[in-house]
């Protein structure tokens, strides 16, 4: 009895697709949400640093004298937090994975310097701005500090009692995360 179950399944199994991939000779789908490794666009990156900051693994590390950015893949746990802080948004998942290697696999990209724009005109009365395009209506602005909490690279001072913001336009790298964070939306680029 037991040989014609076992037959039976013998023949079933028989006109069934495998249960495995056959992966060396059928590529494999990727689905929508597959996180497989991070990408970035050199050309949008601002070395800002978050991305850095908010790795929980310390994958990734910006040299901002040195214009690189790095990323040890065999530390990234592939959770895309880099990739949702990024305020120029070059950051995003591919859905390949990265070879498994015996090796650690270090991805070091060089990121292009970018000219600094010319001086614009003096901004109008009531705002206070860098040559970087940063600015910030003093009338509106009730000089809370969450600007300079925020800033990634430290590039504006504000100080409370005398009613004084400034930003260092060489330090300032135009991340946006002041703007965005000021609630009095007085901040502008």
């Amino acid at each position: 009895m037991a040989v014609f179950k076992m037959a039976k399944v013998v023949l079933n199994r028989l006109f069934q697709k495998p249960a495995t991939l056959m992966y060396p000779v059928v590529p494999r789908e990727w689905t929508e949400r597959t996180r497989g490794h991070i990408d970035i666009d050199v050309d949008q990156c601002i070395k800002c640093g978050i991305c850095a900051r908010k790795c929980p693994t310390n994958a990734i590390t910006v040299d901002r004298d040195a214009s690189t950015w790095e990323i040890q893949r065999m530390q990234c746990i592939q959770c895309g937090c880099c990739a949702e802080v990024c305020p120029k948004k070059c950051l995003s998942m591919a859905p390949e994975y990265t070879t498994p290697n015996t090796i650690k696999v270090v991805d070091k990209f060089d990121i292009p310097v970018k000219e600094k724009p010319a001086p614009k005109a003096a901004p109008a009365d009531g705002a206070t701005s860098g040559e970087d395009g940063l600015k910030c209506n003093t009338e509106e602005c009730v000089y809370c500090g969450l600007c300079a909490k925020t800033c990634p690279v430290g590039a504006i001072t504000v100080d409370r009692g005398e009613k004084k913001w400034e930003v260092d336009k060489d330090t300032c790298v135009q991340c946006g995360a002041c703007v965005d964070k000021c609630p009095k939306k007085c901040l502008s680029l």
